[in-house]
């Protein structure tokens, strides 16, 4: 827990709170409070600040709060997930959020076993837990909207469009023509990923995400699992499009971790290592997550 994330209603309009419960006991047995320590807090969906401590007391943890900084600004990215299996989705959603993506879409397909989507780790209590906790760790204070999608096929052909916008969309695929450096985001451009479940998008789905504008990229040189693919496609995308701002560090990184991987002999890297046949399902040589 790198920034200690209240609520508007934990604080009273003096700025004071009182912590119990999870965050008050990482607080005494993890970082070892006392009265005048100062921590990073942020008040969710609102600005960064500090906390100082005032007094711990048992299990609980009363706090002095000052709110005086921007929250970092809200991206437009989206990530759409095909269902994983539960801890894996979990996961996920953790890892989307603290990588600051606006918007995290679930979404049911092919591949997607149907007892995963009626699993409790849906259930919309413990996925905003997974939400806190990857502001938590990320120093982040605006949650990411999330929805789950029960049918692929309406979701893309009528809600699709809406929900992502103008971006420059990308589908994981380890059949894919390109690697990142032939289609790399704008300087401006908000960012779409697809991410397929652990056996990855058949090729109806991967075509009709194809009819929306996104292409079929590689992530890397080696299989990935989900939670993995999901982090090493956004970096890499993000790296290049802070390249094209004039950020010459991440260029750097573009050029080391993108180029590097395709100039050491095999196609670029991928996600999976799904192959299509003729029927149009997927076989897989990867370890389930």
């Amino acid at each position: 827990m790198n920034l200690v994330l209240l609520r508007p209603d934990e604080v009273d309009p003096a700025g004071g709170a009182k912590l119990d419960g999870r965050r008050a006991a990482h607080l005494i047995e993890r970082l070892s409070v006392a009265p005048g320590r100062e921590l990073q807090a942020g008040l969710l969906d609102g600005p960064l600040g500090t906390a100082i401590v005032e007094r711990v007391d048992g299990a609980t943890v009363d706090l002095r709060c000052r709110f005086d900084h921007d929250a970092p600004p809200r991206s437009d990215d989206t990530l759409i997930l095909a269902v994983p299996r539960p801890k894996v989705l979990c996961r996920c959603v953790e890892h989307a959020t603290a990588l600051g993506f606006a918007r995290i879409v679930v979404v049911r397909s092919w591949f997607t076993d149907k007892s995963h989507l009626a699993s409790a780790r849906l259930d919309a209590a413990r996925l905003d837990a997974r939400v806190i906790a990857g502001l938590e760790q990320s120093r982040r204070t605006m949650r990411p909207s999330l929805s789950v999608e029960p049918l692929f096929r309406p979701f893309c052909e009528d809600r699709l469009d809406g929900i992502v916008g103008p971006a420059a969309r990308y589908v994981a695929d380890p059949d894919a023509p390109r690697d990142l450096v032939e289609c790399a985001p704008g300087a401006r451009d908000a960012i779409a990923v697809a991410i397929g479940p652990e056996r990855g998008f058949n090729a109806f789905e991967i075509d009709l995400l194809g009819a929306r504008g996104f292409r079929r990229v590689h992530a890397g040189r080696h299989p990935l699992r989900v939670e993995c693919a999901v982090t090493a496609l956004f970096a890499q995308l993000d790296a290049l499009r802070r390249a094209a701002r004039g950020d010459h560090r991440a260029e750097a990184l573009a050029s080391a971790g993108i180029r590097g991987a395709t100039a050491a002999g095999s196609s670029s890297t991928r996600v999976s290592t799904d192959r299509v046949d003729p029927s149009g399902s997927r076989t897989t040589m990867d370890t389930p997550s």
